[in-house]
């Protein structure tokens, strides 16, 4: 099966860019392009990649989503917009890669049957107790009510489908531009989109037949207020592989740089 990479990155996030690319060896099959979407079009070093390796400046995203449309957590809100409404990527499925989540074992991305797998786990306390916000827009928006109860979808990358997205964006707003002023109107302090937990809510509800879902997947959460090396990353990277070797992934996020 045919599918991209895509991954948003900050300049914040720049310096771990070069490991997560490098981390996408770990998936089977192996994409056909990877897209690197930055504020400047910065691209990390890859040898292994470096012939698949496409530069997108946010400028360029389509469709035009304009950030500061959004009242609450503008960055963000734009952020996880372009994760469900991106038109750049060649391929129909794109798998959406956050710049600072780390492959550390093969992931099959598609069972037997070739469907694409969407991953969910229970090992976040706090994301499986449901972020109230993201439903609340979910169901304002999509009319979508929240479909499980103890696991969640925010694991840090997820596999999407175009095709299954603008069938339902358009049968339900006839465009994208109807779609983006909803999305504008219900972004507020207690209501915004969050988006592996509304595809996840998506596909559960209405489109299950089309995926493989893959249950406690063994992933960890992290991250940190100060800047971290890439140095960090590797000592942190043995740490997990040694003290949790189930795990096929970990992030490491870097919430707020401390001067």
């Amino acid at each position: 099966m045919n599918y991209d990479v895509t991954i948003k990155s900050h300049p914040k996030d720049y310096h771990k860019l070069n490991l997560v690319v490098e981390s996408l060896s770990f998936l089977s099959p192996q994409p056909k392009n990877i897209y690197i979407i930055s504020p400047d079009g910065f691209v990390p070093e890859s040898e292994k990649y470096k012939d698949i390796l496409v530069a997108v400046k946010d400028s360029e995203i389509v469709p035009n989503i304009d950030r500061d449309k959004f009242a609450e957590r503008k960055n963000w809100a734009w952020q996880n917009s372009l994760s469900i409404l991106q038109d750049i990527t060649e391929n129909d499925l794109y798998l959406d890669v956050q710049s600072d989540n780390f492959f550390i074992k093969e992931v099959e991305l598609f069972d037997f049957e070739g469907k694409p797998k969407l991953f969910r786990s229970i090992q976040n306390l706090n994301n499986n107790a449901g972020w109230s916000p993201y439903f609340i827009f979910n169901k304002n928006v999509f009319d979508l009510d929240r479909t499980w109860n103890g696991y969640s979808y925010i694991i840090e990358f997820m596999m999407y489908d175009k095709k299954i997205l603008k069938d339902f964006f358009i049968n339900k707003f006839g465009s994208i531009d109807n779609l983006l002023l909803s999305m504008y109107e219900n972004n507020n302090s207690f209501s915004y989109l969050g988006d592996q937990e509304f595809y996840g809510s998506l596909i559960e509800s209405l489109y299950s037949s089309k995926y493989s879902f893959v249950d406690n997947t063994p992933v960890i959460l992290d991250g940190s207020n100060n800047d971290i090396s890439a140095e960090f990353l590797k000592k942190y990277e043995d740490k997990v592989k040694k003290m949790y070797p189930e795990t096929i992934a970990f992030s490491y996020h870097t919430w707020r740089i401390t001067e």
